[in-house]
């Protein structure tokens, strides 16, 4: 056979190969998993790499119940796999399952080379279940592996003042205060608990100094604009919080912050409108619909 007839006959037969192994992944292979059983999978690493391959393109098509059952497989068949327990967790992310997503990460956590790789989201998710005991918990226990983590200081100090354990809290943002005075959200968060201890002058210093820094630090004239608010300087108060939001219009405080100053001000429309945007980024946002409540019984 000479060489131009067997490249045009690998010219046809390749395409239509590539073809046919796009039919097989697409169509056959979901039809296949669903009747593999979990014993025959642990058994082929081969078909483990094909469901990774699938469930990561229905992950990346949003279609995340699809995406969810296939990881699942690969997760009852190797439970100690970090990678399956990485990708069950951000699938239960998007499905905002937070409690299913702390689970996942906490086996994570236990298993995988870094497991410090995990704290953000999982001290993230037990905050979105309102578990701040648990929040408190795997912070200290992500702490103790790599003590000098910034990230896992502000955490830490983060989840004791959700728990509204303030001297807690005032120790771990000092602490991380310390160890890098340009990482700027742990002296804002230090500057909270001034402030939610009344401690309105070492509050002000703090933020002062951030904005010194960081014109356009959103936490930090979130917070200044509340002390004015506090010191009854609400035409200051509303400068700040108002520069705020041009910088972050999505920003639910902000419209809290402004809705509130409406209404000291007598001005009910104008904070039905804030309450009303506060909404719009959380429907399911508790403060905000009870604010708005009450504004509409005036």
């Amino acid at each position: 056979m000479s060489t131009k007839l067997k490249n045009h006959i690998l010219s046809i037969l390749l395409p239509l190969a590539i073809l046919l192994i796009f039919y097989w992944v697409i169509f056959l292979l979901p039809n296949k998993l669903n009747n593999a059983q979990t014993k025959d999978l642990a058994l082929s690493a081969e078909k483990s790499r094909e469901v990774l391959t699938l469930s990561r393109s229905y992950l990346a098509q949003e279609k995340y119940l699809e995406a969810l059952k296939l990881t699942e497989l690969l997760n009852n068949a190797y439970p100690n796999n970090h990678i399956y327990l990485d990708q069950l967790a951000t699938i239960h992310k998007k499905l905002k399952n937070y409690k299913e997503q702390s689970k996942a990460l906490e086996k994570y956590l236990n298993v995988a080379p870094i497991p410090t790789e995990a704290c953000s989201q999982l001290q993230e998710a037990y905050r979105r279940q309102n578990k701040f005991k648990e929040m408190i918990d795997v912070c200290k226990r992500c702490l103790e592996l790599e003590p000098r983590n910034g990230d896992l200081i502000f955490y830490l100090g983060h989840a004791y003042e959700l728990d509204k354990q303030f001297d807690k809290a005032k120790e771990f943002y000092q602490q991380g205060v310390d160890l890098d005075p340009n990482y700027l959200d742990q002296s804002v968060g230090l500057a909270r608990i001034y402030f939610a201890q009344n401690n309105i002058k070492e509050a002000e210093k703090l933020l002062i100094n951030v904005l010194e820094k960081d014109q356009k630090f959103v936490d930090a004239l979130l917070l200044i604009g509340l002390i004015e608010n506090n010191k009854k300087n609400n035409i200051k108060a509303k400068e700040y919080l108002e520069k705020a939001l041009l910088i972050t219009p999505n920003y639910l405080d902000l419209y809290l912050a402004l809705g509130d100053i409406a209404q000291e001000e007598k001005n009910s429309s104008l904070a039905i409108k804030y309450y009303d945007q506060a909404l719009k980024i959380d429907p399911n946002n508790e403060i905000a619909k009870n604010k708005r409540a009450l504004v509409g019984q005036q």
